[in-house]
């Protein structure tokens, strides 16, 4: 069966690293990286005449890939979706990335041909995760539905570049924040109220996520506000912001040395049958022991992610 959307955001992938699926050096070294996820390219990064051949790599690719831990996502091109659903669709896949989503039937109808598949191939009905990009007017319009479309939704973007297109925006990084601060604010609502992740670096300006100029340390500051917004993770282009991506959508150690002492401080506090506790002179009550266990628990979550691929690096022959 498809999985809960309301275990959706219990999903650690931070770090979504787009490979183009015909580069053989880039395919080669994708699974040293440390991303939690590779996307695996057949749209913009593969010119047109290449289409046909990129689409018949995916299946022997994955499991070069996949060495190192990472989940394995495809971002399908949408004028040959029937054609690349046809061969991507196989065992080791986790997710496709549907760009250019505008509506909640043509997320539906994507995902009984998935289904179709699926049967078709014996595979587990319903295990491949939909992570979804939303690139024109028109989507950000429809986004609370289409947010909802799917039980396999698991993530959402907004795709700044192409939305620029459809809206007429000139790129300029001080207007990044006046430009996509409506459409980022409705996506990570419309995510919330669907109970999937909201994902990508929000309305920011100043940080370009086309330039692979960006140093690790203007990464990091960017993931860390994205994630202080709620959103969980970013598709990234360049393999050397996958640290900082995995860093910054986390909870910081600050974070979790207060969320410890408050959960200390109101499990005694409870105990004598109090409601509310002062720790390092703030107020903190029951409302606060909620935020405090979601920390703890993703913090758990993120611990978990990283165990996995440094287990499955060692078994590769490469020391984490």
């Amino acid at each position: 069966m498809p999985m809960a959307q309301s275990e959706a955001d219990k999903l650690v992938r931070r770090s979504k690293l787009f490979v183009p699926v015909n580069r053989e050096k880039f395919v080669a070294k994708a699974w040293t990286r440390g991303a939690d996820c590779i996307i695996l390219d057949l749209e913009d990064a593969i010119a047109p005449a290449d289409k046909d051949s990129a689409r018949k790599m995916v299946k022997e690719v994955i499991p070069i890939v996949s060495k190192g831990g990472a989940e394995i996502e495809v971002r399908i091109n949408r004028e040959f979706e029937a054609e690349d659903l046809e061969a991507v669709v196989v065992p080791g896949l986790h997710v496709v990335m549907i760009p250019k989503c505008e509506s909640a039937e043509e997320i539906q109808r994507l995902d009984q041909m998935v289904t179709q598949l699926e049967k078709e191939r014996d595979l587990s009905v319903g295990k491949i995760h939909f992570d979804l990009i939303i690139e024109t007017a028109l989507g950000v319009v429809n986004v609370e539905s289409i947010a909802k479309a799917s039980p396999r939704i698991v993530q959402i973007n907004i795709g700044q570049g192409d939305l620029s297109v459809d809206m007429g925006f000139p790129r300029l990084l001080e207007l990044n924040f006046d430009q996509y601060f409506y459409a980022e604010s409705r996506l990570l609502y419309a995510a919330r109220a669907a109970r999937v992740q909201a994902c990508g670096l929000g309305a920011q300006n100043n940080v370009d996520f086309t330039s692979v100029s960006m140093g690790e340390e203007a990464m990091l500051r960017a993931c860390r506000q994205a994630y202080l917004m709620g959103y969980r993770g970013a598709a990234i282009i360049h393999p050397g912001w996958c640290k900082a991506v995995n860093e910054g959508f986390k909870p910081s150690q600050a974070d979790l040395g207060i969320a410890r002492k408050v959960k200390a401080a109101l499990d005694e506090a409870y105990a004598r049958g109090e409601g509310s506790v002062t720790v390092e002179g703030r107020m903190y009550d029951v409302a606060n022991m909620k935020h405090v266990l979601y920390i703890l628990e993703r913090a758990d979550a993120v611990a978990r992610r990283e165990a996995e691929k440094t287990a499955a690096l060692s078994s590769a022959g490469l020391k984490p």
